[in-house]
Parts: structure tokens; C-alpha cells; sequence
């Protein structure tokens, strides 16, 4: 059977895009608690914990290897392994730059791999340890909406729920198109919301003892703390935060690159994240970037 672990970084940052990530794995029997046990012995798991903002080597390793089997090859730098796990591939998270000056804020870093310290050969080692006989991973799939995105969304009437929702949605079909039958996805529960469907813009479901019944796809369940309890969902937080932090680490990176006093920083609403976002703003309208491609509303 298939399994599908959906989880989503960067709902609540002032700077940075919100990523949801699904994971697919292939398993004879889902087996919650073992699974659970494997992951807590190679440290997969809640990034929060696992890869916090400047504890990155573990995840990115991980995700590079996971990059590597997708291309074919090791992912040399941000784009090639936004090509291998981007599920629109990458042209389309470009297009909606309003020019190539804005496009430039978030493009125009190489930043080759690793970027955080990753080693692609431990990372390969941790994917033989975790799949062993019974168990593979099949699909990995991120979706990033961008600030400006997020703002037109906020400015159209929707919020980050529902579109963070929506994001959910499109990496479940994802899955299931590339699965043989019905599968079953378990995400992360997004802002203590009890009943989904009234949420859901592609997907019509029943609810059920074990979830949500979706005609055509399988069932869907979300639940707390998802990405500690099940192996799939800590699998694509990890991924989720190695996506995130690229984009991050290629932002300041740009802003960087024209005021080396600038520091490094997560995008959450932290002390130091404020601090560069008022020291840039001056470099910000000399280079003619709206706000509304740089900090969230909503």
C-alpha cells in the first residue's frame, strides 16, 4: 500500500514562502508505531526538532539524496533540487514575478549544494537504513507559495489556511495520479481545524471512522503532532524545511551580496528577522521591490 505524509513549513513567518511537502512511501502494512521506532532511530522526524534554523546538515543531506534519485544524479545547487521536488518543477514558481528585478530577490542566487553543511553520502546511508525490505520511498513533492502570492491571496479574500489547504490538496492528487490504487494520506493538522471539507477546494470527502473518504483517491487523515507520529509526515517536514530554508538562505543571500552588515536570518517574526527587514528597506526602494513581494500579510 501507499502512504502519504503531507506537512507544511513557514505557516506564520514575516519573509519566505509557505511549503507543503508530501512524501509517498510503499509499505506491505502501514505499521504506525514501527515505522515510528525507525524514524526515532535515524532522527526523522518534527523539523522543529530535528533541523532547526542553523542545524540543517541532517535534513539536507536527507533531502539531496532524495533530490538524487529524482534527477538521476547529485543535485548541484537550489535549482536543480527545486527541479527534482518542485511539483510543477520550477518555471512555474518563477512566473509570478512581477519582473526580473523582483525575480531577482528570489532567483538570482545560484547557491550551490550543500548549503547548510549536508552530505550526500550520509544522507544516501540513511535511505538504505531507512527503507531495508519492506518499505520504499516512491514520490517527494514540495509546493511553495511565495509572499506575493500569499498577499494577492490574503487581498482576494482567502487566507493562509485555506490556501496552505489547498497546497494539501494538490500534493494528495499528485500522489494518487502516481499510484497505482487508492492510497492513504495522513497530514499534519493545520491551525486546530476540526471538520476540513468545508476547507477543501479540489476534493469532495465523507467523513468516516479513519477519516475522510475520498472518492477516487482514498482516505485522508489529519491529526496532531503528525509529524512525530508517523514516519511519512516527518519525512516531509524535513524536506518542507530544507525548501524553505533555500529560499531563505538565496533571499538574504541577494540582499546580502549589496549590504554585507545584513545577517542571516530565518523569516519568522524574531528579533533579528525585524532587524533585517527595517535595515533593508532603504536597499529594498533603491532596487524598486515592493513590499508585496517581500513581507506577508495575513
Amino acid at each position: 500500500m501507499w502512504v502519504t505524509g503531507v506537512d507544511e513549513n513557514g505557516m506564520g513567518p514575516m519573509l519566505g514562502p509557505l511549503v507543503a511537502t508530501a512524501v509517498t512511501i510503499e509499505v506491505r502494512r502501514y505499521d504506525r508505531a514501527r515505522l515510528r521506532r525507525r524514524g526515532e532511530e535515524l532522527a526523522i522526524g518534527d523539523s522543529k526538532k530535528t533541523s532547526a534554523f542553523g542545524k540543517m546538515s541532517h535534513a539536507e543531506g536527507l533531502a539531496m539524496a532524495l533530490a538524487e534519485r529524482v534527477l538521476g544524479r547529485p543535485p548541484a545547487d537550489a535549482d536543480d533540487l527545486l527541479a527534482a521536488l518542485a511539483v510543477d518543477g520550477v518555471l512555474p514558481l518563477k512566473s509570478c514575478c512581477p519582473d526580473a528585478g523582483h525575480r531577482a530577490q528570489c532567483w538570482s542566487e545560484p547557491l550551490p549544494l550543500p548549503a547548510f553543511g549536508g552530505d550526500l553520502e550520509t544522507g544516501r546511508s540513511l535511505l538504505r537504513r531507512l527503507e531495508g525490505r519492506a518499505l520504499r520511498v516512491r514520490r517527494i513533492r514540495s509546493a511553495v507559495f511565495c509572499a506575493a502570492e500569499i498577499n494577492r491571496a490574503v487581498d482576494a479574500g482567502s487566507t493562509k489556511v485555506r490556501e496552505d489547504l489547498r497546497l494539501f490538496e494538490e500534493l494528495i492528487l499528485d500522489a494518487r495520479r502516481a499510484s497505482a490504487e487508492d492510497l492513504l494520506a495522513i497530514c499534519g493538522q493545520v491551525s486546530g481545524i476540526r471538520k476540513y471539507p468545508a476547507y477543501f477546494t479540489h476534493l469532495r470527502a465523507t467523513e468516516g471512522d479513519e477519516g475522510y473518504q475520498v472518492a477516487g483517491v482514498g482516505t485522508v487523515r489529519f491529526e496532531v503532532k503528525a509529524d512525530d507520529r508517523h514516519l511519512p509526515v516527518g519525512l516531509a517536514s524535513m524536506v518542507g524545511k530544507v525548501v524553505r530554508e533555500i529560499a531563505m538562505r538565496r533571499l538574504t543571500a541577494f540582499y546580502r551580496r549589496h549590504d554585507a552588515a545584513l545577517e542571516e536570518v530565518s523569516g519568522y517574526y524574531d528579533p533579528r528577522t525585524q532587524r533585517f527587514a527595517a535595515a533593508s528597506e532603504p536597499l529594498r526602494r533603491r532596487l524598486a521591490i515592493t513590499d508585496d513581494c517581500f513581507i506577508r500579510r495575513g
